[in-house]
């Protein structure tokens, strides 16, 4: 290929990977942006690997890139003994692409050092888009809501997290650009600021503060020669024009969300205690209430929810999965099948919206929970140690580094901070920039070969390793593709035609999708739908199958006890529902169940008791009148 073309496909290849594969969406899916965004992405990383990758050192054998290499093949090995193996392969494939990201840019520096220049001037343009959009989203809300600025990401956590990830690239270009590029750079790092700012992601808020506070610590100490008067008036011009923004913002608020507003910029209180006083004045509430009205605590006051105490609730509930697996692990992909499994504490998933939680808002605890601790310690090699070695060789040994280093190493950990309240490592925006960036660092502090000139003759070897793990990527994300497409179209039938339910159901299950992204298998839906059109012994086969993927899932045991009570398997409905209740004590579907069932053996106190723990609600009003109608036509029939 000659030099022209070349420069032409860096070009292409670049406006792909960040304009494109970055804002892909397709509405025929359950999920919008993921999977095409998968799938097109390892279309890019094939196409670009036969046709660059010749004769090039593809993987060098450094501690990190081995550890890269195990950490895919522990998560994929993983599946032999995950709950659902579909989870762990596609969460593998995940890895397997970050993977083939961090080596085709890796070789496209070493071949072009310019492409990391080229790199950052489109991902500018890019950010500039995904401004547009979500000032567009803003102009289309009857009122400000931080949490429907979508923009590029599905919500506000995960694109502030974009952009947390995306301004050290920006600072980079203010750095290594001159003229327009060089102030549009502060331009674009100004709005990313600002977006961060008003999107309200405190864990964002903290990821950002400590990577300021990491850079400017370095750079007063090693890097005085860039405290220059030109530097430090476009950092103030930068900062009055940034307050001036969001000061303006904050006055076009209207009260109550400028009081909203402000309740989130103490960020220290994102780590209110339980021990504290308010919290101490809410279990009061629900001893007073919930001992009548079987309400947990969440449902006193919406302050539970405005700190890091929500996460908390999950990483306890993961604490109890290590402890059970801490070697293996349950499994990559499978933390939202078993969750469920540890009761306590208190789950909130069915209390509010009858949904699942998919991730435990820690990708560190993920790490450890699906994969065990050989599977945390790979990643803590592969994410910390290029960080670390970067500041070792900048503070202790003080080699004259490029100040772009420095700033990707301080942006890089603000990041990894940020992981420890959200799962950004699940998004392939996040991760298109997170191993490109990790590329550029490794480019310019290389770490010594753990086999040095074993490397030198096979590159036809990594280009088949590579090849071979795209190819199964794009039969993955192919056939994911379709499962979500027939289960989008399952889902307008649901409740109206059980018959087009059970069709698509159908055309929707394959060996690499069984489980839907709210966590719900398809098996359920297909045996709901069964039970509505009266067949409850298909059903209850379906049920089935449905707890073979997700155990713990109390929809599914309640369903599935309620199809064993038709088929007259009274003790064994009774058992599921007591077992469905002890996951979920809050879930009134299932103590309506068996109260009903308790009611027509003709045990009423008993019935009336669990009734009683549900929820106020017009159901159990009535299902409560009922119980005192029979129980007064019993006492008559007695007298």
């Amino acid at each position: 290929m000659t030099s022209k073309r070349t420069s032409l496909y860096y070009i292409g290849f670049a406006i792909v990977l960040l304009l494109i594969v970055n804002n892909i969406r397709s509405g025929v899916l359950v999920d919008t942006s993921f999977l095409p965004r998968f799938f097109l992405l390892a279309v890019l990383l094939l196409f670009t690997t036969i046709l660059l990758a010749r004769k090039n050192i593809i993987l060098r054998l450094t501690l990190v890139e081995i550890s890269f290499v195990l950490f895919y093949f522990w998560n994929m090995l993983s599946a032999i003994w995950a709950t659902v193996p579909s989870e762990a392969i596609m969460q593998a494939q995940l890895i397997f692409v970050s993977l083939s990201v961090y080596l085709v840019v890796s070789v496209l520096v070493k071949r072009n050092p310019g492409f990391e220049k080229l790199f950052i001037a489109i991902l500018l343009v890019a950010l500039v888009f995904s401004y547009a959009l979500a000032f567009y989203k803003m102009t289309k809300l009857e009122f400000f809501d931080p949490y429907r600025i979508i923009s590029v990401s599905a919500n506000n956590n995960l694109y502030s997290g974009f952009l947390l990830i995306s301004l050290p690239l920006a600072l980079a270009g203010f750095a290594i650009f001159s003229g327009f590029q060089k102030y549009l750079s502060v331009l674009v790092g100004i709005l990313a600021v600002f977006f961060i700012v008003i999107t309200q992601s405190r864990a964002v808020y903290l990821g950002l503060l400590f990577a300021s506070l990491l850079l400017v610590i370095v750079l007063l100490t090693r890097y005085k020669f860039l405290i220059t008067r030109k530097n430090l008036l476009v950092g103030v011009f930068a900062l009055v024009l940034l307050l001036a923004a969001v000061s303006s913002f904050y006055h076009s608020l209207d009260q109550p969300r400028k009081s909203y507003f402000l309740s989130k910029i103490p960020v220290w209180q994102y780590f209110r205690s339980y021990d504290s006083n308010l919290n101490t004045l809410l279990e009061k509430q629900r001893k007073e209430k919930a001992a009548l009205t079987g309400i947990p605590e969440f449902d006193f006051a919406g302050s539970y929810y405005e700190n890091a105490n929500l996460r908390v609730i999950f990483w306890k509930k993961s604490a109890s999965l290590v402890a059970s697996n801490p070697l293996l692990g349950v499994g990559a992909g499978n933390w939202r099948v078993l969750a469920a499994s540890s009761p306590k504490p208190d789950n909130p998933d069915h209390i509010f919206k009858n949904y699942t939680y998919s991730q435990p808002h820690n990708e560190w605890i993920c790490f450890v929970t699906e994969l065990g601790i050989p599977g945390l310690l790979l990643a803590v090699i592969l994410f910390i140690i290029p960080v670390v070695t970067v500041f070792f060789r900048i503070v202790a040994r003080r080699h004259d580094m490029p100040v772009t280093t420095l700033i990707y190493a301080s942006f890089l950990s603000g990041f990894y901070l940020f992981a420890c309240f959200d799962f950004p490592f699940r998004r392939i925006e996040h991760n298109v920039i997170l191993f490109s960036m990790l590329a550029f660092l490794m480019a310019r502090t290389p770490m010594r070969e753990l086999f040095p000139g074993r490397t030198a003759h096979s590159w036809k070897y990594q280009r088949f390793f590579l090849m071979a793990g795209l190819i199964l990527t794009l039969v993955v994300a192919f056939m994911r593709i379709r499962g979500e497409y027939f289960t989008r179209l399952m889902f307008r039938y649901e409740g109206k035609d059980p018959q087009k339910v059970i069709l698509l159901g159908n055309k929707a299950g394959n060996p690499f999708y069984r489980l839907t992204p709210n966590t719900l298998p398809l098996d359920w839906f297909i045996g709901v739908a069964k039970f509505k059109s009266g067949d409850p012994v298909s059903a209850e086969i379906s049920f089935r199958e449905a707890l073979k993927i997700t155990p713990y899932e109390v929809r599914v045991l309640n369903d599935h006890a309620t199809a064993q009570y038709n088929l007259g398997r009274t003790n064994e409905a009774k058992a599921e529902l007591q077992k469905t209740l002890a996951i979920d004590p809050f879930f009134d579907d299932a103590r309506f169940n068996l109260a009903a069932i308790y009611y027509l053996d003709g045990e009423s106190d008993s019935a009336r008791i669990l009734v009683k723990g549900c929820r106020k609600s017009q159901k159990k009003e009535d299902f409560l009148l009922e119980l005192d109608s029979t129980s007064a036509i019993r006492s008559e029939g007695r007298h």
